[in-house]
């Protein structure tokens, strides 16, 4: 079977965007598993071992002085792990995201009440282009080197007879030589100072250290102690080497240097120095429990359970924080984002349709709650585009006048009708008319006076007969006469007569006019002719309908 260690897809995205953005990722934990009974095979859509048995900080990270490409993460389990064979391996970022995953020779790893025990130290090895694309600076506080480790890879038995399994060789007293075996649980390590001596050149200003680490590390050249910094009399430690120093400046051909380890004057840190902001107390994760607070590590940890793949978040920056893409339309991998992909799949488009994907594009956007049922934006798919749309409403406005017109018209005639009148009208009191004749020329009549008695007159009258009046005329008048005569007649003839006018005169009417029945008058009215009249509304408003807003970038987490 091949044993192998391999980056998986989310390590391989987390290296790339480090690359790209120059913010390194930090590897911090190792986790070793015994695979649930069985032999593993590493693949890289892995998240996690499969039953994992042990997890703890990396000892340390290291880069091959032969080869800068590669690199070794290692971690130790203790004695008091155990009862369980490895089988796997993981090794972690500061988020708990898996970077690597590899498989193990089966490994039984005892414990302590088995009768064997000891620290065992498992490494990765791995390559990259760059160093700049982890973070491999460790505390040398955290790295360990103990008693078991070297029972564990330089047994006592190599180097001086004598001795059982299990047990370490310790100092007896101080002496040269002085040393006896005994078992690690009563053993009592005595810490001596170590230091050596070099001789510079004229331009040296590197120094590799044969004996020493720059761990608690005093420095004197020529007898004269130089503090550790950044100044021309001063020397400072090669990051991620603690074998190598700087000096400040260079001296004289074999000027001696002098490095000095576990010196009471050495540069070991006091406890709780206020520079190191707790990073040199004795255990992070302690100190944290206790004074009930979360790690840099457990908080960029619970942000991943809290932003899931598919969350979609406004950023006040214009780029996509780590572990976020731009909410932009852009086609991306399928297997470079499986989670995304599996979260959001291809609502926003199927990208390529084999390989790529389509992100939401979110820009210049307003997001609308989707409805899900409610009714408020009935007939919507989630993901969905809604177009323009303004709320129906109302303008108010004027027409414009168009000028000063008539309209003519006439009624018809109904036909002739008459209104009656009943009643009667009054006198208008007593008058005369004149009356005459004309003359018939000269001629005579005979006049014969008769007694009015004799026809039944009164007193005071009296009667003309035949006064030419022809036969049979008469007239009476008044006077007594007691005689009686009769003239002869001149024969029939005839006078005109004209009676003369009254004068003009008024005769009033009373009562009242009968009704001519109901009857209706038409009327028409002629047309002014086709016209129109002028209505305008005022413009308002911008291109599109939109509240007050503020630009944020939208990102997608993956």
């Amino acid at each position: 079977m091949a044993f192998k260690t391999i980056f998986t897809r989310l390590g391989a995205q987390l290296l790339t965007q480090a690359m790209s953005s120059g913010q390194a990722i930090r590897l911090t934990h190792m986790a070793v598993g015994d695979g649930a009974g069985n032999p593993t095979t590493p693949t890289t859509t892995q998240t996690t071992l499969v039953r994992e048995r042990y997890r703890s900080t990396i000892n340390r990270i290291y880069q091959d002085p032969a080869d800068n490409t590669k690199f070794t993460a290692e971690m130790i389990v203790p004695a008091a792990q155990g009862g369980w064979t490895m089988r796997e391996i993981g090794v972690f970022d500061s988020n708990g995201t898996m970077i690597m995953v590899g498989n193990l020779a089966e490994t039984y790893k005892p414990l302590p009440e088995e009768g064997q025990y000891g620290d065992v130290i498992l490494a990765v090895d791995f390559f990259l282009t760059s160093d700049a694309v982890i973070n491999i600076s460790f505390d040398p506080d955290t790295i360990v080197v103990n008693q078991t480790w070297l029972v564990n890879n330089w047994t006592a038995a190599q180097l001086i007879p004598g001795g059982v399994v299990g047990q370490v060789l310790g100092k007896e007293t101080n002496a040269d030589g002085d040393y006896k075996w005994i078992d690690p649980s009563v053993a009592n390590v005595t810490v001596d100072t170590v230091a050596e001596t070099q001789l510079l050149s004229a331009t040296q200003t590197t120094v590799d250290l044969q004996k020493t680490t720059t761990y608690g590390l005093a420095v004197y050249v020529a007898g004269d102690r130089l503090a550790m910094g950044s100044g021309a009399d001063e020397w400072q430690p090669v990051a991620n080497n603690p074998t190598r120093i700087t000096l400040g400046k260079t001296y004289a051909a074999n000027t001696k240097i002098q490095l000095v380890n576990n010196e009471p004057a050495g540069s070991a840190p006091a406890p709780l120095e206020r520079a190191k902001n707790l990073s040199d107390v004795l255990s992070v994760t302690t100190a944290q429990n206790n004074l009930q607070v979360y790690s840099g590590s457990k908080v960029e940890a619970l942000g991943r359970q809290w932003a899931p793949p598919g969350a979609v978040m406004p950023f006040g920056r214009s780029s996509a924080p780590v572990g976020w893409l731009k909410a932009n339309g852009a086609a991306v991998s399928r297997t470079a984002y499986p989670e995304l992909f599996a979260a959001i799949g291809t609502t926003w488009g199927a990208g390529d349709g084999f390989n790529t994907f389509n992100l939401p594009d979110l820009r210049g956007e307003f997001i609308r709650g989707w409805d899900d049922g409610r009714g408020l934006d009935a007939n919507r798919i989630n993901g969905t585009v809604q177009g323009w749309a303004v709320e129906s409403h109302q303008h108010t406005g004027t027409t414009a006048g168009a000028g000063n017109h008539q309209h003519s018209g006439s009624t018809d005639a109904q036909g002739n009708h008459a209104h009656s009148v009943s009643g009667s009208t009054d006198a208008q009191g007593q008058h005369g008319h004149s009356a005459w004749t004309d003359a018939q020329g000269n001629h005579q009549h005979g006049v014969g006076i008769r007694n009015p008695a004799n026809y039944g007159g009164s007193g005071g009258y009296y009667g003309v007969r035949g006064l030419g009046l022809g036969s049979g005329a008469w007239a009476q008048g008044g006077g007594q006469t007691g005689s009686e005569s009769c003239t002869s007649y001149d024969g029939n003839h005839a006078h005109n007569v004209g009676i003369g006018a009254a004068g003009n005169h008024a005769h009033n009417v009373s009562g009242s006019t009968s009704v001519a029945g109901n009857h209706a008058h038409n009327f028409w009215t002629t047309w002014s002719g086709d016209h129109g009249h002028n209505f305008t509304t005022n413009a308002t408003g911008s291109n599109e309908t939109r509240p007050r807003n503020m630009a944020l970038l939208y990102c997608i987490k993956y």
